[in-house]
């Protein structure tokens, strides 16, 4: 099957970027998203549903932005990502009717909520069409198992039903996030975004509190402020450690991206178990991480100031960037992932 035209959701910068770098840098295809308020008022857009459908929310992805360039239909929409003040890719967005008009091999969906609602709108599209596209979802998020669609992108060690046709990958991420030294031995930062859903924030905050000659910083809501994307590699690469501890499985783009960095994590690697995540293949204590599971406090913080002394946090940090190397080949999943979709079946 050659492949073209691509739709997808978009509900994650970090993820929406990797689908980017797979499918429009790697492949060559053509990416495009929703944009207009009629996506959500037919009900094919349903990501603000948990919030309400706060007119904010809805405002916030289905917006055609300012900085916006439209050209036969298509909005091209600048996004600065990877490098502060510096890259930027553009994101091609359509709305309802312009993509009713297209030609389109894949519909893919990668909001839970999108699951049934998108296989509705591949039977629309699909309707009197010579060429039917095909429906994929991408599964990152934890203990998901595919609902309506059979073709599955598969980003977590989730089992899969029978009869599923899913392919198991990591996704990508900006070539910003790479090694290099550590400046400093004694900077901790947690990158959970709602670091006050988690139960282990007091647990943090006893750790802050016990090493009090290292520096500890929550980029999350509230506290020490979120990191806008094109600050994250800089924001990594200032830290000596990244605390991940995430109930659920320590998981997503932050600790692969500090791994890539060559930053040790601290975590908790019984919830990479507990949610099946991706990270439960990468993490192995002392080598890239500190294992909250393996001791008891006094233990651990022994450990981290063990492995915090300049020579052996050094060498610490490029054992870890050289193990993620190893354990996550971005070329070879890109021609697993292409080889899997070239035998999708109609």
């Amino acid at each position: 099957m050659i492949l073209t035209n691509i739709f997808v959701d978009y509900h994650h910068g970090d993820l929406y970027y990797s689908l980017h770098l797979l499918f429009e840098e790697r492949f060559g295809f053509n990416l495009y998203r929703p944009i207009g308020l009629e996506w959500f008022q037919k009900g094919f857009w349903r990501i603000a549903e948990p919030y309400g459908n706060a007119p904010g929310t809805i405002d916030q992805y289905l917006r055609i932005p300012n900085e916006a360039k439209v050209a036969d239909g298509v909005y091209h929409i600048p996004v600065k990502f990877g490098k502060a003040g510096g890259d930027v890719y553009v994101q091609k967005a359509i709305t309802f009717d312009k993509f009713m008009s297209m030609d389109f091999d894949v519909i893919l969906a990668t909001y839970n909520l999108h699951d049934s609602p998108w296989a509705s709108l591949l039977s629309l599209y699909n309707r009197n069409r010579a060429v039917k596209a095909r429906y994929v979802r991408q599964i990152g998020d934890v203990l998901i198992v595919p609902g309506v669609c059979r073709n599955i992108m598969l980003a977590t060690n989730m089992p899969m039903p029978p009869r599923v046709n899913y392919i198991k990958y990591y996704p990508e991420h900006s070539k910003e996030f790479h090694y290099v030294e550590p400046s400093n031995h004694n900077v901790i930062k947690s990158f959970i975004i709602n670091p006050n859903f988690e139960p282990d924030l007091p647990l943090f905050l006893k750790f802050e509190k016990a090493l009090s000659d290292y520096t500890f910083k929550i980029h999350g809501v509230g506290r020490d402020g979120v990191i806008s994307g094109e600050l994250m590699p800089q924001a990594i690469k200032d830290s000596a450690w990244v605390w991940h501890v995430k109930r659920a499985g320590c998981t997503g783009f932050t600790p692969r991206q500090a791994l890539a960095c060559g930053r040790p994590c601290i975590i908790k690697k019984s919830y990479c178990y507990q949610y099946y995540s991706l990270e439960r293949d990468l993490f192995e204590d002392s080598i890239n991480c500190i294992d909250l599971d393996l001791g008891t406090m006094k233990q651990s913080i022994e450990k981290i100031k063990y492995f915090s002394e300049p020579d052996r946090h050094r060498e610490m940090c490029r054992n870890t960037a050289e193990k993620f190397r190893k354990d996550v080949d971005f070329d070879k999943e890109a021609q697993k992932i292409k080889e899997w979709l070239d035998d999708l079946p109609r």
